[in-house]
């Protein structure tokens, strides 16, 4: 059963359970091999991409703590990140984070090893003992797995669920953003409390589009994916989602309001470049669709010739829109982290993507509060997760 599936050069590769079992346990073992005790910290620079999963979960089952850090950020507020709690170490993306780095190095003398994952343009660097491939320390972390077979579980059997299992980075919306430290039973405990709201979680698929940095990430790509059997998908780039979207049919999905407003005013460009007739049903359909959405969102009944054209513009209108821009397998897609305009959540739910609002904070480990199918109200955020 595939784990895992990340597009490189246009083809999707494959990971089974057992490989990210083994490459995680690799990674955290090469670790271990370096020196990382329990209680020490690591910082992670990376994109959407399986190395994350390895390096936080791998990090994890030897006793250390991971820090997720945006890529976005600029060196010195990668030093200020990883100078605050003393990082031992840093899985780094490639070329441009390393770079970051050495132009900080001399004030991070707490950070003994430097790991990049995408070798392109490292070539020159292969003399500095500071820097070492992500393929190296995993190649650390299978003779290590060989020569002590029992390591990995006999540190696995030492954590505990109250330990610290991340810290991320608050918002920082009323000043400098603070560090929340999350155990494994706030991720586990918050996981299962959406596991719980989910049709058939099982085998189902996630894709990762949110950056690893942001709390939703780890909540569903650490948390829920993996106690509810996920498949978990990374797109190639940013510019490539869509596509992806429509290769994959994904069957969740929460990513920022900017995503949905961006998404909302392509579909309304492209619709207004179509021929008279194409925008003319499209109207008409929108229309139909927002009227039903409107009516349900007040609980009031649907008319009987309302419900028939309605299904009839989902045939004609709203599937093949919905297929076009990837999102045709959506059971639920969810929006969070920004306000959001009331006028996109109707226009999505008019055209049959079932988007919904949801509020959480960091702090408490990620998304509290979800609208349940069949409550929909367009300016709220509905109701807390179960207790």
């Amino acid at each position: 059963m595939t784990a895992i599936r990340e597009k490189a050069y246009g083809i999707w590769q494959r990971h089974s359970w057992q490989d990210y079992y083994r490459y995680m346990k690799h990674t955290g073992l090469g670790l271990h091999a370096l020196g990382l005790k329990r209680g020490e910290n690591i910082g992670i620079i990376t994109n959407n991409v399986p190395e994350w999963l390895f390096s936080e979960l791998g990090c994890q089952s030897v006793g250390g703590i991971s820090l997720n850090l945006f890529t976005s950020s600029i060196a010195e507020e990668l030093y200020h990140s990883l100078s605050r709690i003393k990082v031992s170490y840093v899985i780094a993306q490639d070329q441009e984070q390393v770079d970051k780095l050495l132009g900080v190095q001399e004030k991070l003398s707490h950070v003994r090893r430097v790991i990049y994952i995408d070798p392109t343009g490292m070539r020159t660097y292969r003399d500095n003992p500071w820097l070492l491939s992500f393929s190296d320390l995993l190649g650390l972390g299978e003779n290590l797995d060989q020569q002590k077979p029992d390591l990995f579980f006999t540190e696995l059997q030492k954590g505990r669920r109250d330990n610290v299992a991340i810290m991320i980075q608050t918002s920082g919306t009323t000043g400098i953003s603070k560090l929340a430290m999350l155990s494994h039973r706030n991720i586990t405990e918050m996981a299962s409390k959406w596991i719980e709201t989910l049709p058939n979680p099982f085998g189902s698929n996630w894709i990762s589009v949110s950056p690893p940095a942001w709390i939703v990430d780890q909540m569903w790509g650490v948390g829920v994916a993996l106690l509810g059997g996920m498949s978990m998908n990374f797109p190639e780039m940013p510019d490539t989602v869509t596509e992806d979207f429509r290769e994959i049919g994904p069957s969740f999905i929460i990513t920022s309001s900017r995503f949905w407003e961006d998404l909302a005013s392509r579909i309304m460009v492209k619709m207004n470049d179509a021929g008279v007739i194409k925008r003319g049903l499209f109207d008409i359909s929108t229309k139909i669709g927002r009227k039903v959405v409107e009516l349900q969102s007040k609980k009031e009944t649907v008319p009987g010739y309302l419900r028939l054209v309605h299904r009839i513009a989902s045939i004609a209108i709203y599937r093949p829109l919905l297929d076009r821009i990837g999102c045709g397998g959506f059971q639920s897609a969810f929006t969070g982290g920004h306000p959001i305009s009331p006028d996109v959540i109707l226009f999505f739910r008019a055209i049959g993507l079932n988007l919904k609002q949801c509020y959480g904070l960091t702090e408490s480990g990620g998304i509290f509060q979800v609208q349940p199918d069949g409550e929909i109200k367009l300016e709220s955020v509905g109701k807390p997760l179960p207790r």
